[in-house]
């Protein structure tokens, strides 16, 4: 067994106490990879931190849409530098719910970043909430990218139209807590071979519980439920295509 969390963010201060235990409970569930992307510059370090003492963390680094009026141009050079040593560029994207900075600041950080990508040959942990339409215009200026929409939340079609642009559909943890039915109804149409899984952990389960990677395999449970499909082919399937994606 060799499983993949394709999203977590293991430097969040609610890892800080028993970080080594919850990757052993991880591991002994069978997931023994854990990719953790960056959010802004403030974190990067501590991601850096992560890798040095854990040997099956690999790391992304980006500016996440709900931070990115905090960044300056000296931030993407160092930006660019850590790329050398990633296995993908993000958490980036676009956010267009309420109280996030406004669309051409995001527009600007996250096309600077999808540069970096094109310029690394690296792919791209996409934050899309609420503008997939807009995501996937930007995405048409970079043919050659490909990478994951994390914890994607949209139709069968919103998920085609990334698919059509060499992107994976990444779901999650929120399966657990209430999967609504238009992701119920995604995941009995959406083929394996699109998905990754993650688990976002700390997040995904609701501001009163902790999430951590070893639910992953809850996850697989539910996608596989749902799309008529063994548990252990679920597993299997999507961790080979993260592996794939990201060169683990």
């Amino acid at each position: 067994m060799s499983w993949v969390d394709s999203h977590c963010h293991l430097d969040h201060k609610a890892f800080a106490d028993d970080l080594t235990h919850v990757l052993q409970q991880a591991m002994q569930a069978g997931i023994d990879k854990f990719i953790v992307p960056g959010t802004a510059f403030h974190a990067w370090e501590q991601q850096q931190a992560l890798e040095q003492k854990y040997p099956n963390i690999y790391l992304a680094y980006g500016i996440h849409p709900w931070f990115c009026d905090l960044h300056t141009e000296e931030h993407l050079q160092q930006l660019d530098d850590l790329l050398n040593h990633a296995v993908a560029v993000g958490e980036c994207g676009l956010d267009l719910s309420p109280n996030k900075p406004d669309i051409k600041t995001q527009i600007y950080w996250f096309e600077a970043q999808l540069d970096l990508a094109d310029k690394h040959a690296l792919p791209v942990i996409i934050h899309s909430v609420q503008a997939h339409h807009v995501v996937v215009d930007l995405l048409a200026k970079h043919p050659g990218l490909h990478g994951v929409v994390h914890g994607f939340t949209g139709n069968i079609q919103q998920a085609q139209a990334f698919i059509e642009r060499g992107f994976h559909i990444g779901i999650g943890t929120r399966l657990i807590k209430a999967a609504s039915d238009k992701t119920k109804s995604l995941l009995t149409k959406l083929p394996l071979e699109h998905i990754l899984l993650e688990t976002d952990a700390p997040d995904g389960l609701g501001k009163d519980a902790r999430n951590e990677p070893k639910e992953l395999i809850v996850v697989a449970n539910i996608v596989a439920k749902l799309g008529g499909h063994n548990t252990e082919d679920v597993l299997h399937l999507c961790s080979q295509h993260a592996k794939d994606l990201l060169k683990l």
